[in-house]
């Protein structure tokens, strides 16, 4: 299991989320430009950071704990993880918004089908 584990973690993270998407109809998913953009403006600088350490020897992963696919030396479920968690962080974050009666930011144009709540200041 050791060399799955992190790949457990990923999909027990998704598991959590994606009903999110699929109940509360978050449109999420549906916006596959800007998902894509986002995840990749947050996974771009990680995924060069984790390409500068494992170079400059601060740190490495450990064969016995990845699996053996790799993509520029890096173990194919760390990008999948700056792939995930992006992913799950936005699916609560709407989910959330959703939830307290705010249409979510992430919508270009605004929900009507969102319940409303009049917010105070």
């Amino acid at each position: 299991m050791g060399s799955w584990a992190y790949v457990a973690m990923l999909v027990f993270c998704l598991v959590g989320t994606i009903p999110l998407e699929l109940v509360l109809g978050l449109g999420v998913l549906r916006q596959v430009r800007r998902l894509g953009l986002t995840i990749l403006l947050a996974a771009g600088p990680f995924v060069l950071w984790d390409l500068w350490a494992t170079d400059a020897g601060h740190w490495w992963f450990d064969p016995e704990q990845t699996l053996p696919v790799r993509v520029a030396g890096i173990p194919l479920e760390e990008i999948g993880f700056f792939v995930v968690i992006p992913l799950c962080a936005i699916l609560t974050y709407e989910a959330v918004r959703t939830l307290r009666g705010r249409p979510g930011r992430w919508f270009a144009r605004e929900r009507t089908d969102a319940p409303r709540v009049k917010e105070t200041t």
